[in-house]
Protein backbone atom coordinates (compact mmCIF):
# COMPACT_ATOMS: atom_id res chain seq x y z
CA UNK A 1 0.00 0.00 0.00
CA UNK A 2 1.25 3.81 -0.74
CA UNK A 3 2.47 5.41 2.21
CA UNK A 4 0.43 8.21 1.45
CA UNK A 5 -3.05 6.08 1.36
CA UNK A 6 -2.11 4.61 4.46
CA UNK A 7 -1.72 7.49 6.68
CA UNK A 8 -5.25 8.64 4.92
CA UNK A 9 -6.47 5.57 6.06
CA UNK A 10 -5.14 5.96 9.36
CA UNK A 11 -6.95 9.71 9.87
CA UNK A 12 -3.76 11.50 10.85
CA UNK A 13 -4.52 14.32 8.58
CA UNK A 14 -6.17 15.17 5.03
CA UNK A 15 -4.50 14.37 2.10
CA UNK A 16 -3.34 17.14 1.48
CA UNK A 17 -1.60 17.83 4.55
CA UNK A 18 -0.06 14.56 4.66
CA UNK A 19 1.62 15.18 1.04
CA UNK A 20 3.13 18.18 3.03
CA UNK A 21 4.65 16.93 6.39
CA UNK A 22 5.78 13.66 4.62
CA UNK A 23 8.21 16.38 2.75
CA UNK A 24 9.09 17.75 5.96
CA UNK A 25 10.40 14.59 7.56
CA UNK A 26 7.39 13.88 9.83
CA UNK A 27 7.27 10.27 8.96
CA UNK A 28 9.79 7.24 9.20
CA UNK A 29 9.36 3.51 8.11
CA UNK A 30 11.55 1.64 9.79
CA UNK A 31 13.04 4.68 11.58
CA UNK A 32 14.05 5.72 7.96
CA UNK A 33 12.33 9.20 7.57
CA UNK A 34 10.75 9.31 4.03
CA UNK A 35 9.91 12.18 1.96
CA UNK A 36 8.46 10.28 -0.83
CA UNK A 37 4.50 9.59 -0.41
CA UNK A 38 4.60 7.19 -3.34
CA UNK A 39 6.90 4.84 -1.29
CA UNK A 40 5.20 1.35 -0.54
CA UNK A 41 5.08 -0.02 2.63
CA UNK A 42 3.78 -3.67 3.88
CA UNK A 43 1.05 -3.00 6.73
CA UNK A 44 2.29 -6.14 8.33
CA UNK A 45 5.72 -5.86 8.63
CA UNK A 46 6.68 -2.30 8.36
CA UNK A 47 6.50 -0.11 11.18
CA UNK A 48 5.28 3.50 10.30
CA UNK A 49 5.81 6.47 12.62
CA UNK A 50 4.06 9.89 12.24
CA UNK A 51 5.74 12.44 14.48
CA UNK A 52 7.54 9.85 16.28
CA UNK A 53 3.88 7.81 17.03
CA UNK A 54 2.65 4.69 15.41
CA UNK A 55 -0.52 5.33 13.48
CA UNK A 56 -3.45 3.00 13.79
CA UNK A 57 -5.52 2.03 10.68
CA UNK A 58 -9.54 3.18 11.00
CA UNK A 59 -12.27 1.20 11.02
CA UNK A 60 -14.08 2.54 8.09
CA UNK A 61 -17.80 2.59 8.26
CA UNK A 62 -20.69 4.08 5.78
CA UNK A 63 -24.02 4.94 6.82
CA UNK A 64 -27.31 5.83 4.68
CA UNK A 65 -30.02 8.35 6.04
CA UNK A 66 -33.17 8.75 4.79
CA UNK A 67 -33.27 12.87 5.20
CA UNK A 68 -36.54 14.14 6.15
CA UNK A 69 -37.17 18.11 5.23
CA UNK A 70 -36.65 20.48 8.08
CA UNK A 71 -32.89 19.50 8.87
CA UNK A 72 -29.65 21.32 6.98
CA UNK A 73 -26.89 19.15 5.89
CA UNK A 74 -24.23 20.04 8.94
CA UNK A 75 -22.73 18.52 11.94
CA UNK A 76 -23.46 21.75 13.84
CA UNK A 77 -25.20 24.56 13.23
CA UNK A 78 -25.95 27.33 15.70
CA UNK A 79 -30.09 29.07 13.44
CA UNK A 80 -31.25 25.31 12.27
CA UNK A 81 -31.54 21.81 12.68
CA UNK A 82 -28.56 19.46 11.65
CA UNK A 83 -28.64 15.89 10.22
CA UNK A 84 -26.30 15.14 13.23
CA UNK A 85 -28.97 15.49 15.17
CA UNK A 86 -30.86 11.91 13.25
CA UNK A 87 -27.62 9.63 13.90
CA UNK A 88 -27.88 7.40 16.48
CA UNK A 89 -25.58 7.21 19.32
CA UNK A 90 -23.66 4.58 18.21
CA UNK A 91 -22.40 6.75 15.36
CA UNK A 92 -18.86 8.76 16.22
CA UNK A 93 -19.87 12.49 15.32
CA UNK A 94 -16.18 13.46 15.60
CA UNK A 95 -15.07 11.61 13.17
CA UNK A 96 -17.87 10.73 10.64
CA UNK A 97 -19.49 13.32 7.74
CA UNK A 98 -21.75 13.56 5.18
CA UNK A 99 -20.96 13.21 1.68
CA UNK A 100 -22.21 16.40 -0.70
CA UNK A 101 -25.07 17.55 0.62
CA UNK A 102 -28.60 18.03 0.56
CA UNK A 103 -30.77 21.01 0.84
CA UNK A 104 -33.05 22.01 4.06
CA UNK A 105 -36.38 21.20 2.38
CA UNK A 106 -34.77 18.43 0.26
CA UNK A 107 -35.25 14.53 1.64
CA UNK A 108 -33.64 11.10 0.50
CA UNK A 109 -30.74 9.61 0.62
CA UNK A 110 -27.73 11.00 2.04
CA UNK A 111 -24.60 9.18 3.13
CA UNK A 112 -22.51 9.22 6.07
CA UNK A 113 -18.63 8.12 6.54
CA UNK A 114 -15.48 8.57 7.91
CA UNK A 115 -13.65 7.34 4.72
CA UNK A 116 -12.07 10.81 3.62
CA UNK A 117 -11.05 8.78 0.70
CA UNK A 118 -14.48 7.59 -0.84
CA UNK A 119 -16.20 11.12 0.85
CA UNK A 120 -13.21 12.66 -1.84
CA UNK A 121 -13.82 10.30 -4.83
CA UNK A 122 -17.99 10.88 -4.63
CA UNK A 123 -17.47 14.68 -4.25
CA UNK A 124 -14.85 15.14 -7.37
CA UNK A 125 -17.32 15.73 -10.64
CA UNK A 126 -15.44 13.64 -12.82
CA UNK A 127 -16.39 10.89 -11.19
CA UNK A 128 -19.66 11.38 -12.67
CA UNK A 129 -21.29 9.45 -9.86
CA UNK A 130 -25.44 9.10 -10.51
CA UNK A 131 -28.01 10.79 -8.14
CA UNK A 132 -31.66 10.40 -9.32
CA UNK A 133 -34.45 12.46 -8.15
CA UNK A 134 -38.03 12.52 -7.63
CA UNK A 135 -39.10 15.99 -8.48
CA UNK A 136 -42.74 16.97 -7.81
CA UNK A 137 -43.70 20.30 -9.91
CA UNK A 138 -45.13 23.38 -9.68
CA UNK A 139 -46.52 23.56 -13.30
CA UNK A 140 -46.97 20.73 -15.73
CA UNK A 141 -44.25 19.35 -18.23
CA UNK A 142 -44.28 19.27 -21.45
CA UNK A 143 -42.40 16.51 -23.86
CA UNK A 144 -40.86 19.72 -25.01
CA UNK A 145 -39.28 20.36 -21.45
CA UNK A 146 -38.47 17.06 -20.85
CA UNK A 147 -36.32 16.86 -24.10
CA UNK A 148 -34.82 19.95 -23.14
CA UNK A 149 -33.32 18.71 -20.00
CA UNK A 150 -32.45 15.53 -21.53
CA UNK A 151 -30.14 17.51 -23.83
CA UNK A 152 -28.93 19.60 -21.16
CA UNK A 153 -30.32 23.89 -20.36
CA UNK A 154 -28.62 26.69 -19.14
CA UNK A 155 -28.52 27.90 -15.95
CA UNK A 156 -28.85 31.36 -14.51
CA UNK A 157 -25.33 30.96 -13.37
CA UNK A 158 -24.59 30.85 -16.79
CA UNK A 159 -23.68 26.79 -16.60
CA UNK A 160 -24.81 24.41 -19.37
CA UNK A 161 -25.61 20.73 -18.32
CA UNK A 162 -24.90 17.60 -19.39
CA UNK A 163 -27.21 15.53 -20.91
CA UNK A 164 -29.29 13.63 -18.15
CA UNK A 165 -32.08 11.45 -17.86
CA UNK A 166 -35.87 12.01 -17.49
CA UNK A 167 -38.66 9.74 -16.84
CA UNK A 168 -42.01 11.01 -17.15
CA UNK A 169 -44.15 9.90 -14.05
CA UNK A 170 -47.77 12.12 -14.73
CA UNK A 171 -48.15 15.97 -15.65
CA UNK A 172 -46.47 17.03 -12.71
CA UNK A 173 -43.86 14.91 -11.37
CA UNK A 174 -40.76 13.37 -12.66
CA UNK A 175 -37.95 11.49 -12.34
CA UNK A 176 -34.41 13.35 -12.88
CA UNK A 177 -31.00 11.55 -13.36
CA UNK A 178 -27.99 13.45 -13.08
CA UNK A 179 -24.06 12.81 -12.68
CA UNK A 180 -23.45 16.72 -11.52
CA UNK A 181 -23.64 18.29 -8.11
CA UNK A 182 -24.17 21.69 -8.64
CA UNK A 183 -25.52 23.87 -6.53
CA UNK A 184 -29.09 23.72 -6.35
CA UNK A 185 -29.06 21.98 -9.61
CA UNK A 186 -32.54 19.96 -9.73
CA UNK A 187 -34.16 23.06 -9.17
CA UNK A 188 -32.12 25.70 -11.28
CA UNK A 189 -33.03 22.99 -14.19
CA UNK A 190 -36.58 22.71 -13.42
CA UNK A 191 -36.60 27.35 -13.36
CA UNK A 192 -34.55 27.30 -16.71
CA UNK A 193 -37.94 25.56 -18.84
CA UNK A 194 -39.92 27.92 -16.49
CA UNK A 195 -41.06 25.55 -13.83
CA UNK A 196 -40.69 25.20 -10.22
CA UNK A 197 -39.44 22.31 -7.99
CA UNK A 198 -42.19 22.08 -5.08
CA UNK A 199 -40.63 18.63 -3.31
CA UNK A 200 -37.42 16.33 -3.74
CA UNK A 201 -36.55 13.28 -2.79
CA UNK A 202 -32.94 11.70 -4.07
CA UNK A 203 -34.10 8.10 -4.79
CA UNK A 204 -30.62 6.81 -5.72
CA UNK A 205 -26.87 7.77 -5.15
CA UNK A 206 -24.79 5.38 -6.78
CA UNK A 207 -25.68 2.05 -6.01
CA UNK A 208 -27.52 3.38 -3.12
CA UNK A 209 -31.69 3.49 -3.13
CA UNK A 210 -33.95 4.21 -0.44
CA UNK A 211 -35.73 0.49 -0.18
CA UNK A 212 -37.38 0.68 2.90
CA UNK A 213 -35.48 2.94 4.87
CA UNK A 214 -37.97 4.86 6.70
CA UNK A 215 -37.76 8.93 6.73
CA UNK A 216 -35.29 9.81 9.37
CA UNK A 217 -33.72 6.21 9.49
CA UNK A 218 -30.32 5.72 9.36
CA UNK A 219 -28.69 1.81 8.19
CA UNK A 220 -24.94 0.93 8.15
CA UNK A 221 -24.01 -0.12 4.93
CA UNK A 222 -20.60 -2.03 2.86
CA UNK A 223 -18.43 0.15 0.39
CA UNK A 224 -19.19 -2.13 -2.43
CA UNK A 225 -22.74 -0.66 -1.86
CA UNK A 226 -22.24 2.49 -2.71
CA UNK A 227 -20.03 2.34 -5.90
Amino acid sequence: MRLEKYLVLCGVLSRKKIKKAILEGCVTINDNIITDDSTYIDIEKDIVKFNGVIPKLKVLRYFVMNKPAGYITAMEDKNFKTVAELLPDFIDKNSTFPVGRLDRDTEGILLFTNDGELNHTLSYPDKKIKKRYLAHLDRTISLEDIEQLKLGVTLDTGYKTLPCNVEYISEKKIYLEIVEGKYHQVKKMLKAVNNKVIYLKRVQFGKITLGDLKLGEVREINREDII
